[in-house]
């Protein structure tokens, strides 16, 4: 039995994480304290990729980054001394900094999820949580939006780690999808596509930083269509791959996170997010640590990590 990916050994190990993960629960529902529960670090500020949908790019200014020694300061100022229970890797391509992908893996075991493009070769880490590798529609969709052969190339590394590292690797891969304007079509594609070849696999939703971003998919009859589809696969897929709840689903229909570009029912405070020099990023995990820099439009956020917290009863 797995819940979330996570056998009853590795739970049982994880008892003293659990309990401060309930206490900081049980704080915000009875006390409305609020502390951050998650992580997410950008470890790098390169990306081999320039894909047409991705935040990170709109606000991208300095070349610096942080040391490894660097990062273990951040990873015990700032992670550690929150509690943090699960961190997500981000960048830039993480893949490209392995040497804080490791420091990260051994600070927190069984606990770091490592998003990427998929593009370079998948290292094997005893103590990963899992790889979310964005696959984006299918292969001449996914290739529109992150670049000629992007698909192959994420496809061969997704393969060659399943064959070469024992019956269960494929537990380690994770899909993730993010549905824009030009991808929303491809959403039971991606899904029968990769159920084989991958443990879970989770939705969100383009976030623009603009009015009028034409990959952003409004709210209205087509949206809500998408989002019903997925919630049927929930029932087709009885492995409990489809990862998102109904009830964030649901939520994903309309606005659920703020007003313009201000944060309201989004508890952006549950998750601690900093970029590449360890600065903490503001409204969200999207956002910047620069005040003037663009920011994600709230009122039309499809982001899954905090609709998925809204949708469990979390809110700002």
């Amino acid at each position: 039995m797995e819940i979330m990916g996570r056998g009853f050994r590795q739970i049982i190990q994880e008892t003293p994480s659990y309990f401060h993960l309930f206490l900081k629960y049980g704080s915000y529902k009875l006390l409305n304290k609020r502390s951050p529960i998650y992580g997410s670090a950008d470890i790098i500020n390169v990306c081999n990729l320039h894909c047409s949908h991705c935040y990170w790019w709109l606000n991208r200014k300095e070349n610096e980054e942080l040391t490894v020694e660097q990062w273990k300061q951040i990873i015990e100022n700032k992670f550690k001394k929150n509690h943090i229970f699960i961190i997500t890797l981000v960048g830039g391509e993480p893949t490209m900094r392995p040497d804080v992908v490791e420091l990260f893996i051994k600070e927190f075991p069984k606990r770091v999820c490592l998003v990427t493009n998929g593009t370079f070769p998948l290292k094997k880490y005893d103590d990963i949580y899992f790889y979310w590798i964005s696959i984006d529609g299918t292969e001449e969709i996914h290739n529109k939006i992150r670049g000629k052969d992007a698909y192959a190339m994420s496809r061969k590394n997704i393969m060659d780690y399943i064959e070469n590292n024992g019956e269960k690797a494929w537990k380690d891969i994770w899909i993730t999808m993010t549905i824009n304007s030009l991808n929303y079509k491809t959403v039971k594609d991606v899904a029968e596509e990769w159920h084989d070849y991958s443990n879970k696999i989770g939705f969100q939703f383009h976030t623009p930083f603009g009015k009028g971003d034409p990959l952003w998919l409004p709210f209205g009859a087509e949206r809500t269509k998408v989002v019903d589809d997925i919630i049927s696969m929930k029932k087709q897929y009885d492995d409990d791959y489809i990862i998102n709840p109904t009830s964030q689903l649901e939520l994903m229909k309309k606005n659920w996170g703020g007003k313009g570009t201000t944060p309201v029912d989004c508890p952006t405070w549950a998750i601690l997010s900093v970029d590449h020099m360890g600065r903490e990023k503001k409204p969200c995990c999207i956002g910047s640590a620069d005040k003037d820099t663009m920011k994600p439009i709230c009122e039309d956020c499809g982001l899954g990590c905090y609709s998925v917290l809204v949708g469990y009863g979390i809110k700002g």
